[in-house]
């Protein structure tokens, strides 16, 4: 499939409970191996869906920004959500909150086009699964790198790892 063909867009509250089959779906198949298989198992797509209404109605007040990918027949196939940095300590002042993209999107070129979008030329942070490699290259790719930052995900104790991006101004 041609990269141009598939498109960026913000979410409306009518996508919340494709988000949230997407969002479980995404996280099943990334972590398959890295976290507990009993945790991605009793995931909800009714508690994910739920979750987005809520994050719908409070994210502008944040000044955080989310973008829906969508595949040339229309289809929900990821997200990425950016935003003010929300660590204490935080090396730069906008945060990378996630890109997630369904093994359909990979490799389109959309992740690129997400990340862009989602932080410009601006200094970043993100977190990301220590033991998720190609996250970890994806991210490393794009001029993140280990910044030392170490946490561990609350519902499973699975490590974390916070990388920046400086930009050259």
């Amino acid at each position: 499939m041609a990269e141009g063909t598939w498109r960026l867009r913000p979410p409306t509250v009518e996508d919340c409970d494709e988000l949230g089959r997407v969002h479980m779906a995404v996280w099943r198949d990334a972590y398959a191996g890295i976290m507990p298989a009993d945790y991605l198992a009793g995931l909800s797509e009714e508690r994910s869906a739920a979750s987005w209404r809520n994050q719908m109605s409070t994210a502008a007040d944040a000044g955080s920004r989310t973008l829906l990918v969508v595949d040339p027949e229309d289809r929900l196939a990821g997200f990425g959500s950016a935003g003010p940095c929300r660590d204490d300590d935080a090396p730069a002042g906008w945060e990378l909150y996630v890109v997630n993209l369904l093994p359909s999107a990979r490799g389109t070129g959309v992740a690129d086009r997400l990340l862009d979008e989602l932080l410009g030329d601006r200094d970043a942070t993100l977190w990301v699964v220590e033991a998720n490699a190609r996250a970890r290259a994806f991210y490393t790719r794009r001029g993140f790198v280990d910044e030392g930052g170490r946490s561990a995900h609350p519902a499973t104790g699975t490590p974390e790892i916070r990388m920046v991006r400086r930009t050259t101004r």
